[in-house]
């Protein structure tokens, strides 16, 4: 796991190196040319002693920088017939570039990354990010080719009086509080989408994106609960090759507890960590003590004090987010990331289960209109016009297909946007600001896949998420898998005015972007306005 940054217009150093350390605390390495500048910064996990970066090929002609795991490396490098001078899964990575290209190393891969790669001989630049998003990359194409794993970092080398922000990124904000790929804030960096490769000429300086990767419609079937099993077993598996400690998340909801389930069968006394948060509708601290018994795992109750947040802190995270956030989970999954680093570098968790197998109560209701259902405000009156469009179509435009379905279209839209744009940004960034690492068995690429396939009364024609309740009750009895799904949040009773001077004083809140008469006390949802709040500390970052 680290931090990537290149461009073909700046010089990176190791005072810029400096930006991405906690992405990277292990050890620094930077490639400089006439073409390209590109800096590494490492959090070490396979290949201790060796793998550094940039790494570079035996015939000196290309160059790598890479941010993730391949999880698969062990068996992609049975098909390679070469020496080795690490056991990095980086070298793997490169090698197989090199016997097969770029297309095919990439359909090969089994992991979550984002890399790029210099190729001297064809005069190109590749950057490419993995089939579902988990890992960030972003880039410019303002004057060259500019890229790193934060924003703020492209944002600083291109300068911030060359940016612009993006109508289409503030509405999309107000209506889900994120913003997704291809959008950032500003006109200028993009975030590559997931399954997707850019390719930049250092000749002609002109670059092109293209997908190698995205689901496809699918004849629908019942579930297999065997086939499902053994990919979940083996997706598990994969994600414990570590050369450095690792544990699980356990929340007690039935995604961390399946995984620490499988965890379990394959390294006895394994590590989990329960938040525990002073709040009784929140609290899972019962359940996942349950779990963690039942498996004998080593287990660990995290504390969580909200007493923490206070507006400093507030504004660290928006340092890490590097645009505007405000899912308020953020800062539970802060805090808990934080805590766990001290005792593991690796940790994996139960994301993305509830995106591929339509786990939300709003699969319920679909009397509703999709954007109620899907969008976490839909008022966005007080904004200019010129900044308030209509986030839903152009969502459309982005989903891999379209369907008259409003189930899989649902599902689409919460795979693409709110899993990419919401869950996974959440996780890298709260996660990385603590040097931890998160792998996510969920969101193996068979899993999603095989998900596809399913038709949905087999998802939650009976209960939500069926399939994988189905599968857990093999382990837990049926109350315990069927009690109703708490959320992974923090709620905002007390909080709903405690912000209002902060909002009102911020210059933003005076721009083009909102309405002349528009006032913050009218505004009584508290996440709306904890997305107000996020937005100004964001600004006050960055423009004051």
């Amino acid at each position: 796991m680290c931090g990537i940054i290149g461009s073909t217009e700046h010089t990176i150093n190791r005072v810029i190196l400096n930006d991405i350390d906690h992405r990277g605390p292990d050890s620094k390495g930077l490639y400089c040319n006439k073409d390209v500048s590109l800096g590494h910064a490492r959090l070490s996990i396979i290949d201790l002693s060796s793998g550094q970066q940039p790494m570079i090929s035996d015939d000196g002609q290309k160059v790598l920088v890479f941010n993730g795991e391949i999880y698969n490396y062990r068996e992609l490098k049975k098909n390679l017939d070469c020496e080795f001078s690490t056991s990095s899964d980086t070298e793997v990575l490169l090698k197989y570039y090199e016997k097969y290209g770029l297309e095919k190393t990439l359909k090969e891969l089994n992991g979550m990354f984002a890399f790029s790669l210099y190729d001297k001989t064809k005069g190109k630049i590749f950057l490419a990010r993995d089939r579902m998003g988990i890992k960030p990359l972003f880039y410019s194409l303002q004057n060259g080719l500019t890229f790193c794993s934060e924003i703020s970092s492209v944002k600083d080398l291109i300068g911030i009086d060359n940016l612009s922000i993006d109508p289409i990124a503030v509405s999309m904000f107000f209506n889900t509080y994120y913003i997704a790929s291809p959008n950032t804030i500003w006109n200028e960096i993009k975030s590559l989408e997931q399954g997707h490769y850019l390719e930049f000429d250092v000749r002609t300086k002109a670059g092109s994106i293209k997908k190698y990767w995205s689901l496809t419609p699918q004849e629908r079937k019942e579930s297999d609960l065997g086939h499902l099993e053994n990919l979940l077993r083996d997706a598990v598996s994969l994600r414990t090759r570590s050369d450095v400690p690792y544990g699980a998340y356990l929340s007690g909801g039935v995604d961390s507890s399946l995984v620490v389930q499988h965890l379990s069968s394959i390294e006895q006394g394994c590590k989990t960590f329960t938040a525990v948060i002073n709040d009784k509708e929140l609290n899972e601290k019962e359940y996942a003590s349950i779990v963690a018994d039942k498996c004998r795992t080593n287990h660990t109750d995290i504390f969580v004090n909200y007493d923490e947040i206070k507006l400093n802190f507030l504004r660290k995270l928006v340092r890490h987010f590097g645009q505007p956030f405000a899912d308020s989970s953020i800062i539970p999954t802060y805090l808990i990331s934080n805590k766990i680093s001290s005792n593991v570098t690796v940790a994996l968790g139960g994301d993305g289960s509830d995106e591929v197998f339509c786990g939300y109560n709003k699969y319920n209701n679909p009397e509703k209109p999709i954007t109620e259902r899907f969008f976490r405000n839909t008022n966005l009156d007080f904004l200019e016009d010129d900044y308030k469009n209509d986030t839903y179509d152009y969502m459309l435009t982005k989903l891999p297909y379209l369907t008259r379905d409003k189930n899989e279209l649902m599902r689409l839209l919460d795979i693409r946007f709110f899993l990419e744009g919401d869950i996974l940004q959440k996780v890298d960034r709260m996660s990385m600001a603590s040097s931890l690492e998160v792998r996510v068995p969920f969101l193996d690429h068979r899993i999603v896949e095989y998900s596809n396939c399913l038709t949905y009364e087999s998802m939650f024609g009976k209960i939500r998420k069926y399939p994988i309740k189905r599968l857990l009750e093999q382990y837990f009895d049926k109350q315990f898998v069927h009690r109703n799904k708490i959320g992974f949040m923090l709620g905002f009773d007390g909080w709903n005015d405690k912000f209002d001077e902060v909002i009102n004083n911020c210059e933003i809140m005076k721009s083009n972007v909102f309405k002349d008469n528009f006032d913050i006390t009218t505004i009584k949802n508290g996440y709306l306005k904890f997305a107000f709040l996020m937005l100004c500390l964001w600004y006050e970052e960055n423009y004051v």
